[in-house]
């Protein structure tokens, strides 16, 4: 079964921690939304890399299959909204945004951030990122 990744998960799958290249051969393919992508050029960007550097980052993204917003997400997006706000619970949008993109999909969700765990009926594996190996280290 696939997984979406996040952000955080993504930057470590780049950088071959062997936890998450070990899950996401589990949970392949692995797959992005739009959310996930866009955050992720944007810390290229806002961290100045080179222009080969962005442009790798570009390709490497590109390799993923990445969801796409419809009308459904739109609503899972307010009907979790919604339910988060009655909890009194608040959350990033982009946050609610990648959960919508996994729960519209039942995919379990691969991320660095805890604040995940908030939302209901969501599969959610924490990974953190200051335990990890990286490959060849």
């Amino acid at each position: 079964m696939p997984a979406l990744l996040d952000t955080g998960v993504l930057e470590l799958l780049r950088r071959r921690d062997l936890r998450v290249e070990s899950l996401v051969l589990k949970h392949y393919p692995p797959v992005l939304c739009p959310h996930v992508t866009g955050e992720y050029l944007h810390c290229q960007l806002k961290a100045r890399v080179s222009p080969t550097a962005a442009l790798q980052a570009r390709t490497y993204v590109a390799a993923f299959e990445v969801l796409t917003v419809s009308s459904r997400t739109a609503e899972v997006y307010a009907d979790l909204c919604h339910a988060l706000t009655t909890r009194d619970i608040t959350l990033a949008p982009a946050v609610c945004w990648i959960a919508a993109h996994a729960l519209e999909h039942d995919l379990p969700l691969l991320t660095t951030d805890r604040s995940f765990r908030q939302v209901p009926g969501l599969q959610v594996r924490v990974l953190h990122p200051r335990f990890t190996r990286v490959a060849g280290t």
